[in-house]
C-alpha cells in the first residue's frame, strides 16, 4: 500500500512540474501576456505549483521516505524540525496558492462589477504588491508552528514538539488559524462569484460588457480552477483542526487521503488552462511542438492523411456524379430534338 501511495505522489508531482512548466515557458517565451494582471497571476500559481511538487518529492512524509538524508547538525536539524518534517514548508506554499487565487478571483469581481476601478486597483505594480502581501501572509499562518518544534534528538527520534500555553489557547489559536487559512478565504472567493452572478444577469441595469466579461472563457477558467482548489483542500483543513482537538489522529489513511486531495491541485490547473481557454492551448500545443516535434509533427501529418482521405472521397463521389448529371442532360436534349422532328413532320 505505501509503495501504491509513493507512485501515486510521484506521478501528480511529475504531471505538476511538467505542466505548470509548461505554462512558465508560455509567458517567457510571450512576455507580452504579462501586461495583463490575471496573466502575472497566474504565473505565480504556476512557480508555486512547481516549488510545490518538488518539496512533496523530497519531503520524507511523502516519497522519498528512509532515504531522505536527515541531518545530524543541530542548524540543519532546526531546519529539518521547524519546516520540513512538519510539512510546513509545503503548506505555506498551499497558503500562499489560496490566497493568490483570492486575489485572481478579486480580480475577475473587480473587472467585471467594478470596470471603472479595475486599472487602478489592477496595474500592475499593485498586483505585485498583492503578491508579496500574500507571500508574508502565507508564512505568517505557518510561524506558530515551526515555533513549536524543535531539534532535540533522543531515541529514534531527531524532533521534539512542545506546544506553549494551555489546551484552550491551543484551541482558541488553531481555530482562528482554521479561520483565516480556510473559511475567510474560501467564503470570500465564493462570495465573490456569486455577487458577480446576481448582479450581472440578474441586474437590468448591467452593461452588455460586464455580461461579456462574464461568460467569457478567462472567467470561467479561473472560476473552475479556484471550484477545483476549494473543493480539494477543505477536507484537508478540517480534519487538522479535528486533530488539534483530538477528535481525530494526523498520518491516519483519512488524513493521508486529505493531503493526496489538496496536492492534486498542483497538478490540475494546467489541464484547467488548456482545456477552458483556447489560447493557453495553442500556445502550449506550440511549445510541445517545438519540444517533441517528431510527435507532434506525427499527429498532424495523421490528422492532414485524415483530410486528405475526406478529400479524396469527396472528389470520387463528385466524379461519379459529374457523368451521370452529364447522360441525364444529354438524354434531355435528345428527348427534346425528338419532339422537335415530331413536330415538324407534322406541319
Amino acid at each position: 500500500m505505501a509503495s501504491i501511495t509513493v507512485i501515486l505522489y510521484i506521478c501528480i508531482c511529475v504531471l505538476a512540474i511538467f505542466g505548470n512548466s509548461l505554462t512558465i515557458v508560455m509567458f517567457i517565451l510571450e512576455r507580452r501576456l504579462l501586461k495583463k494582471s490575471y496573466n502575472i497571476l497566474i504565473l505565480t500559481l504556476a512557480i508555486t505549483d512547481v516549488l510545490t511538487a518538488v518539496n512533496v518529492i523530497v519531503n520524507p512524509s511523502f516519497v522519498l521516505g528512509d532515504a531522505f538524508p536527515y541531518p545530524t547538525g543541530p542548524i540543519l536539524g532546526e531546519v529539518f524540525c521547524r519546516l520540513i518534517s512538519t510539512r510546513l514548508l509545503i503548506f505555506q506554499l498551499v497558503f500562499f496558492s489560496v490566497y493568490i487565487n483570492l486575489v485572481l478571483t478579486a480580480e475577475r469581481w473587480c473587472a467585471i462589477v467594478k470596470p471603472h476601478k479595475y486599472n487602478y486597483a489592477f496595474s500592475n505594480k499593485r498586483v505585485l504588491c498583492y503578491i508579496v502581501l500574500s507571500w508574508v501572509w502565507s508564512v505568517l499562518l505557518i510561524l506558530k508552528g515551526a515555533l513549536a518544534v524543535g531539534y532535540s534528538p533522543s531515541g529514534d527520534k531527531i524532533c521534539q514538539r512542545n506546544d506553549s500555553g494551555g489546551t484552550l489557547f491551543n484551541a482558541i489559536w488553531y481555530a482562528t488559524q482554521i479561520f483565516l487559512k480556510m473559511i475567510i478565504p474560501c467564503i470570500s472567493m465564493i462570495g465573490m462569484y456569486v455577487h458577480m452572478i446576481s448582479k450581472t444577469l440578474k441586474s437590468p441595469a448591467a452593461s452588455p460588457e460586464s455580461v461579456a466579461k462574464l461568460k467569457a472563457r478567462l472567467t470561467l477558467m479561473i472560476a473552475v480552477a479556484t471550484l477545483v482548489l476549494i473543493v480539494l483542500y477543505i477536507p484537508n483543513q478540517i480534519v487538522f483542526f479535528l486533530s488539534t482537538l483530538g477528535k481525530i489522529q494526523l498520518n491516519t489513511p483519512l488524513h493521508k487521503l486529505t493531503c493526496f486531495l489538496t496536492f492534486m491541485t498542483t497538478c490540475l490547473n494546467p489541464f484547467i488552462y488548456g482545456l477552458s481557454n483556447n489560447i493557453y492551448r495553442q500556445r502550449y500545443r506550440r511549445i510541445l511542438f517545438a519540444i517533441c516535434p517528431s510527435v507532434m509533427r506525427g499527429s498532424r501529418v495523421q490528422a492532414e492523411d485524415v483530410q486528405a482521405n475526406d478529400n479524396h472521397a469527396l472528389g470520387r463521389t463528385q466524379l461519379c456524379t459529374e457523368p451521370n448529371r452529364e447522360i441525364a442532360a444529354g438524354e434531355q436534349n435528345h428527348l427534346a430534338m425528338f419532339t422537335d422532328l415530331s413536330l415538324d413532320v407534322k406541319e
